[in-house]
């Protein structure tokens, strides 16, 4: 599949996704405390039970379920590229976040 998958420019417009939601959060992925409250809560985050209550947390919920997803397709997108034996890496953005989950992830 790697002749037909760009696992790079994949990995670019979904951490550009990932600011964008962080944006909409109020996060600044350059802090790296506020990152660390952002990643305990995707750690916590139960997807089975969090459709039914969109409409009760509004629109930070929603964006916070595609955060959430977000993370997950990255993480599937990078696995892809290396098994591909490509080198793909996210933005800054997504460095700063996947520290924030792997060190909340230690403390958990």
């Amino acid at each position: 599949m790697a002749d037909f998958e760009d696992h790079v420019g994949a990995s670019a417009g979904i951490s550009l996704e990932i600011e964008r939601k962080l944006v909409a959060l109020g996060v600044d992925w350059q802090d790296e405390s506020a990152l660390r409250q952002v990643a305990g809560e995707v750690l916590q985050y139960d997807a089975s039970t969090t459709v039914e209550g969109v409409d009760k947390g509004g629109d930070r919920k929603l964006v916070f379920m595609e955060l959430c997803g977000l993370i997950g397709l990255m993480n599937t997108t990078l696995a892809e590229s290396a098994t591909d034996g490509q080198q793909a890496h996210g933005r800054d953005s997504w460095k700063a976040l996947a520290k924030a989950l792997w060190a909340a992830k230690g403390s958990a």
